[in-house]
């Protein structure tokens, strides 16, 4: 088990697990023939549930550059574009967000697509960079309460809240965190439908690109991670 982030000022006091998602939808729905139960927000978000108290966690979170083809076969994401580019820490809607770095709201769009998209997504440009970390974005957002680009966030300042699957992009409730170096950035400026929605086709060169979000609120990063994840446990 790990600490909670610290940027759920709500739930400082919960058990906290990684999850590597694919592999259990792997593993708990492998029939590719029939419609990918998953796509459904109140669904995932139900079995999400029900593997972190298999572990005895309240929360779960997981997902750095992992592959994650099967679980969301079938989704809108583009063909071969299904690097997950940041964590999702899974929480319920309404959740209060505080911001990782302190920084200025260079991108915020309260996307209303229930067939794809992020929801309330916000870009921090960092004033010191950290872990990598030039850029984070926050995606998932409740609409309600988006601070407008220009905005200048302190670390630990509310940036926001866990939006529901009617204001998300038809995605189950959590945050979407991802890194973002100078160089990624530049690149979201001719791609932002692709790269903002954190999934990108398998290249070399994204662990430089988008650092693992994980140390900035208190966790682990994967390749110090000593816990086992559910897919591995017996």
């Amino acid at each position: 088990m790990q600490n909670a982030p610290w940027i759920f000022p709500g739930l400082g006091n919960r058990r906290w697990v990684e999850l590597r998602l694919d592999a259990l939808a792997r593993a708990d729905f492998p029939d590719i023939t029939v419609e990918n139960p998953l796509n459904d927000p109140e669904f995932c978000d139900r079995w999400i549930t029900a593997l972190t108290a298999r572990l005895g966690a309240d929360h779960s979170w997981g997902g750095w550059l992992e592959d994650r083809t099967h679980l969301w076969r079938g989704h809108y994401l583009p063909e071969g574009c299904f690097i997950h580019l940041g964590i999702d820490l899974n929480v319920p809607a309404g959740t209060t967000v505080l911001a990782p770095v302190t920084g200025e709201v260079v991108h915020a769009i309260p996307c209303g697509l229930l067939g794809g998209g992020g929801g309330g997504w916000i870009v921090l440009r960092a004033d010191t960079p950290q872990d990598g970390a030039a850029f984070v974005v926050l995606g998932h957002l409740a609409h309600e309460g988006l601070p407008p680009p220009g905005t200048r966030l302190v670390r630990g300042a509310v940036a926001g809240m866990i939006g529901t699957p009617q204001e998300n992009g038809g995605w189950y409730p959590h945050l979407h965190l991802q890194s973002m170096s100078e160089a990624a950035w530049e690149m979201v400026q001719h791609a932002p439908d692709t790269l903002l929605d954190g999934y990108a086709p398998a290249d070399a060169a994204l662990p430089h690109l988008f650092p693992d979000p994980a140390p900035l609120v208190g966790l682990r990063p994967r390749s110090a991670s000593h816990e086992r994840s559910i897919d591995s446990a017996a």
